[in-house]
């Protein structure tokens, strides 16, 4: 049996970044209500076409994923289950963003097979940081496999400041990092801002870069692509 992977993008926010050129904005739940049902019937129109293969992963992103209800969130997983046939070897992945998720949607995720949490963490980190709430809850609730995002090279960042928010990622260890420089991409808020000039400069970028290697292979960490890291 061949396999293959499944994306079901949600493309919902609390509100659109400045650096963002995903399709993502805010919605009623109305129309994340309609989202849902409409994405449950595309799945059923591959249903026939993917009959004879195994899904191996499944990675549900975004926008924020995790701003879906309980309900909803069990509207696609039904779909997906009657759908496809599921690898026992799955891997499958949400998207979260701290604040909204809870002990009660991450207990939901993994009822349903959820074995690995992504965490946009983006930049910023302190002691009573949502994120550090939701990394604490999402291990209490027996994740183990779990992907920190960070973000390096915007606006107002030191290199300092992304230091120590490196070293504090690290600390918590996750099982994966995925550390991206700004890109000014057409469309956005960032780009109608600052152009193709970067808000730091191409110096403090490669600091962050060279500081993004040196510190997660000190804790660990080996770079398999250009931005990402795993244990």
């Amino acid at each position: 049996m061949s396999t293959f992977g499944l994306y079901l993008h949600i493309p919902f926010c609390v509100k659109k970044c400045n650096y963002c050129n995903f399709l993502s904005f805010p919605a009623k739940e109305a129309l994340k209500d309609e989202y849902v049902k409409a994405l449950a019937m595309e799945m059923q129109l591959w249903k026939d076409k993917v009959s004879n293969d195994a899904v191996d992963t499944i990675f549900i992103g975004g926008g924020t994923p995790s701003l879906l209800t309980e309900g909803q969130f069990d509207v696609l997983q039904n779909e997906v289950v009657k759908s496809f046939h599921l690898s026992d070897k799955m891997e499958y992945t949400i998207e979260c963003n701290p604040g909204t998720v809870d002990a009660e949607k991450l207990k939901n995720y993994k009822k349903a097979g959820v074995n690995r949490i992504s965490f946009g963490l983006q930049s910023t980190i302190s002691s009573d940081d949502d994120f550090l709430v939701s990394f604490h809850q999402a291990r209490e609730c027996g994740f183990a496999n779990i992907n920190v995002d960070l973000m390096s090279a915007i606006p107002e960042q030191t290199v300092a400041g992304y230091e120590q928010t490196l070293t504090r990622v690290c600390e918590l260890a996750p099982e994966h990092i995925s550390s991206y420089s700004l890109i000014l991409e057409e469309g956005t808020p960032f780009y109608e801002k600052y152009g193709e000039c970067p808000p730091v400069s191409e110096e403090e970028d490669r600091q962050m870069y060279e500081l993004t290697k040196e510190r997660l292979s000190d804790f660990g960490y080996h770079r398999y692509e250009i931005s990402n890291y795993a244990k």
